[in-house]
């Protein structure tokens, strides 16, 4: 590679410095220029109408103001009819319960006073069972023994026992002692099973006359 001779480096050397220096002196000359340039445009007149892409128009405003307002009235008005409807509904059901516990205590008092006649019937027929049974016992009891042996052994079972059973032991003794064999032996049976519980009583095999 061959090296340039310093007389040469000197002639390149000064050639870049004049082109320098000639771009320095052009670079304010251009800008003097730009600046008459933009100075000879005229300038945009007070009240001019903006261009239409940047001027929002009220078409625009009103729809972005009015729609969000539009649609929280209508959830406001949907929102109202709903409570009112849910409440219409409770207060229905409020008093339909109000009613159904008004007739459960009409009831209540209906059956309360059913109760009471049929125990205070209960109550009339026990007593006057009582009192014809008593009045039985002492009928029987004044008869002679064999007189009430013989009327008893013709009666059902059910009121033999019955007025066997209210006796004194003294009097349905002697009673008792005129019977006839089946028959004293069926009254003791059941006089003897009654006093037991319900599901421990055996009647099986025994004959009601």
């Amino acid at each position: 590679m061959k090296f340039f001779s310093l007389p040469k480096i000197i002639v390149l050397g000064l050639g870049v410095a004049g082109m320098l220096k000639l771009s320095v002196d052009l670079m304010p000359m251009a800008a003097i220029a730009e600046a008459a340039t933009d100075s000879a445009l005229p300038a945009p007149e007070v009240g001019a109408d903006l261009p239409a892409t940047t001027r929002p128009t009220g078409d625009i405003i009103d729809s972005n103001v009015c729609e969000p307002s539009q649609v929280i009235a209508d959830a406001i008005a949907e929102e109202r009819a709903l409570l009112i409807t849910q409440r219409q509904e409770i207060a229905d059901e409020q008093a339909r319960l109000a009613l159904a516990e008004e007739s459960l205590r009409a009831e209540q008092t209906r059956l309360s006073e059913t109760r009471d006649e049929i125990a205070a019937q209960l109550a009339v027929i026990e007593g006057a069972k009582d009192q014809d049974m008593t009045k039985l016992v002492e009928l029987y009891r004044n008869m002679k023994p064999q007189v009430a042996a013989g009327i008893m052994d013709e009666i059902d079972i059910e009121t033999a026992v019955e007025v066997i059973g209210a006796m004194a032991e003294r009097d349905a003794a002697q009673i008792m002692g005129s019977f006839s064999l089946v028959r004293a032996r069926l009254i003791t049976k059941i006089l003897l099973e009654r006093s037991k519980l319900p599901a421990d009583r055996n009647l099986e095999g025994l004959r009601l006359r």
